[in-house]
């Protein structure tokens, strides 16, 4: 019952200040939109209520093995198990995962749920994860993420203290036991490792920046998800950005839903608390397969600022192959000293980029 009625209770100013602790910790959460912004819909202002965090894990033929150390790291959580639920879309797996998958949240008496998307696709899987969930926020986590036990208590206190955030996200390291060769180092940031240091970046321009943060981990506000859904609707490009299935490596659909925050008023941050170990796949650090990765690199990126700014033009050092070759010379030489693979990876960049823009002329 609340407020207590125990016979011969005190009302003195200590015990006023204790009620005021133990009801904030009880209360409903609430979020109250900023009233000087519009929402999709033309409307001015609303009020949110925040029943559980929906965590939302979106796979593709996952690694029985990494999944599990993902789920048994939401298991481990600081906050107590009702504080979230887990929705797992499997986006047409070879074989289907089942309720046996999630038994580390079950023991806990975590809620969850497998929802199956049959469209292939991370975008089709995300859009469909915004479908089934109805929370004021949305955690993405990956199938090969391993969250520190205080992942979800830290954002939730972010989710209070900064009500100007859209979307956010922090630390993505690699654990322990997983250290590529020296010169890999330069396409960790392209693999989802992410490390800005311990100071908190917080941006609203309408542009990349370390401020934006990566899928993975990361904490985006409801109508920063509905204004990515709407986007999903107004254009066929849309759906060429992340990747579908595990031979096509687009990307980019992380900036495109980020992005989204600064469109509609909101701000992104790199919050270094959080952190999460990426145990990314040995496979990931070959030579051709970076190789394969930048070149659909450069192809997605002029996909985005399609979608973002409208139609290209052509630039100029795209133009002929004599300008061509001279950028593809430059960005070799430029790079080199980082290392001779990620020299020759921004040439694979710039083929992906020119023959993208060729296709959509």
């Amino acid at each position: 019952m609340w407020p207590p009625s125990r016979p011969g209770w005190k009302t003195s100013s200590a015990s006023w200040r204790k009620l005021g602790i133990a009801w904030r910790a009880w209360r409903p959460r609430l979020s109250r939109c900023d009233d000087s912004r519009k929402h999709i819909d033309g409307s001015t202002c609303c009020i949110m209520e925040k029943t559980k965090l929906d965590v939302c894990i979106c796979t593709h033929n996952p690694r029985a093995d990494v999944l599990r150390l993902t789920l048994e790291s939401l298991a481990a959580q600081s906050v107590a198990p009702s504080t979230f639920r887990v929705l797992l879309i499997d986006n047409a797996s070879s074989l289907p995962l089942t309720a046996a998958d999630l038994a580390p949240l079950a023991r806990r008496g975590i809620e969850h749920e497998i929802v199956v998307e049959s469209r292939l696709g991370l975008s089709r899987a995300r859009i469909r994860a915004i479908d089934e969930t109805r929370g004021g926020w949305i955690l993405f986590v990956d199938d090969d993420n391993e969250l520190q036990s205080d992942f979800i208590e830290i954002g939730l206190a972010l989710i209070d203290r900064h009500p100007e955030y859209g979307c956010f996200g922090g630390k993505l390291v690699l654990p322990e036991h997983l250290r590529p060769v020296a010169w890999v180092n330069p396409f960790l940031p392209y693999l989802g490792i992410k490390d800005y240091g311990d100071d908190v970046i917080v941006g609203d321009k309408d542009e990349w920046g370390p401020w934006e943060p990566a899928g993975a981990g990361a904490w985006v506000h409801r109508r920063v998800l509905d204004a990515y859904k709407a986007q999903s609707l107004q254009n066929e490009n849309f759906f060429k950005l992340g990747r579908t299935g595990h031979n096509n490596l687009a990307s980019c659909d992380d900036s495109i839903l980020m992005r989204g925050a600064v469109r509609i008023g909101m701000k992104s941050a790199y919050e270094p608390s959080l952190v999460l170990h990426h145990h990314l796949s040995p496979h990931r650090f070959r030579f051709k397969y970076l190789m394969k990765l930048m070149h659909a690199y450069g192809g997605s990126h002029v996909v985005l600022e399609t979608l973002l700014k409208g139609r290209q033009t052509l630039p100029d050092y795209y133009r002929t192959d004599g300008a061509f070759y001279k950028l593809l010379r430059w960005a070799f030489y430029g790079e080199k000293k980082k290392s001779l693979a990620f020299a020759v990876a921004q040439v694979a960049y710039h083929f992906g980029a020119r023959a993208q823009h060729r296709k959509m002329k």
